[in-house]
């Protein structure tokens, strides 16, 4: 698997009430990063894993956590991690 950085916009509210005008003024979407190893690319979207175990250990299954799955349409940027 891949090591990947991914630059991605996500929907988020503001707390309490507001001016609609400053609402208004205020909007945009908001940009997340995420690094994870790359799990799955299909259906229109990308599953990232950045946590794993057992890789290396023989006769165990791999098991993952901390997953998110983002849609392909939230995307704005995916780079592949390497190391120099």
């Amino acid at each position: 698997m891949k090591l990947v950085l991914v630059e991605w916009v996500d929907s988020y509210s503001m707390h309490g009430w507001k001016p609609l005008d400053n609402l208004i003024k205020e909007c945009e979407p908001l940009l997340c990063r995420s690094v994870g190893w790359l799990a799955s690319k299909k259906n229109g979207h990308v599953l990232i894993v950045p946590h794993l175990s057992g890789e290396q250990n023989e006769g165990i299954t791999v098991y993952g956590t901390g997953d998110i799955t983002i849609p392909a349409k939230a995307i704005r940027k995916m780079t592949v991690l390497r190391e120099k």
